[in-house]
């Protein structure tokens, strides 16, 4: 059952993952985070070139499924890492592009999910947040950093301390979200972005989402960038693409 709550399906090259728990607003128990990682392994290994995840019903992820939770008994430093961060690593260390298609509640652990991706599209109805704190616990799943990088230290701990849901409109403002979509847009915008993305120079991508994400400096993207782009020439798809500029075509890439 837990498997099939998180879902793999795969169209050509574009990976899809869905959270299929609407009765619970897509909120993840542990063996649905396991799931997850699991299935981005199975992406990792599958030769997909973009991964796009969202969730059926009506929302994205309400987080964490905590009712069935008791304070005094879990043990949740282990619950998070041994079920949650897994999954949260496997998909921030995906070398392809990723793209969250969020409708309703990302919140929680949801929003970690969502920021975990590279780009993030919203429908009308997309809600962001991580109100943890309106019920006594913490805010995890990397958000402290991601929020305080994206927004500043003031901005991040006003929506951590006091738990403020953003709508759509408001997060694209603050680049918490690309775009903005009606709900019965919302899916096909996505897919069509990945199918995009899959269709890229695939190595040269996931070198550039490298030194996103792990270069600390303007220095360090320097040197990264002279060392890497050495590597993207050597490609196939480097040859194509300067082959088509010269003769004013559309290049096709294979992804080598």
């Amino acid at each position: 059952m837990a498997t099939e709550e998180v879902q793999l399906m795969r169209d050509g090259d574009v990976a899809e993952i869905v959270i299929n728990r609407p009765h619970k607003r897509n909120a993840l128990r542990g063996e649905n985070w396991l799931a997850m990682t699991r299935h981005l392994e199975d992406v990792a290994r599958g030769g997909a070139r973009a991964l796009l995840i969202r969730g059926e019903g009506g929302a994205f992820s309400a987080g964490y499924d905590i009712g069935d939770l008791d304070p005094g008994r879990v043990d949740a430093r282990a619950i998070i890492e041994n079920e949650v961060n897994p999954a949260l690593r496997a998909l921030r260390d995906l070398a392809i592009p990723t793209v969250a298609a969020v409708t309703g509640d990302c919140v929680g652990g949801g929003f970690a999910i969502a920021a975990a991706c590279d780009i993030v599209l919203g429908s009308e109805t997309a809600r962001f947040g991580s109100p943890y704190g309106r019920i006594g616990i913490m805010t995890d799943g990397g958000l402290h950093v991601f929020l305080r990088d994206l927004l500043g230290h003031q901005r991040a701990a006003y929506l951590i301390f006091t738990g403020k849901l953003i709508g759509a409109q408001e997060a694209q403002a603050l680049g918490l979200c690309c775009e903005v979509h009606p709900d019965a847009q919302i899916l096909a915008r996505a897919r069509e972005l990945a199918g995009q993305l899959a269709a890229g120079p695939t190595r040269a991508i996931a070198l550039s989402k490298s030194i996103l994400r792990n270069a600390g400096t303007a220095d360090e993207a320097l040197d990264l960038e002279a060392r890497y782009q050495a590597e993207v020439f050597a490609t196939e798809d480097a040859r194509a693409g300067i082959s088509a500029f010269k003769r004013g075509v559309r290049p096709v890439f294979s992804g080598r």
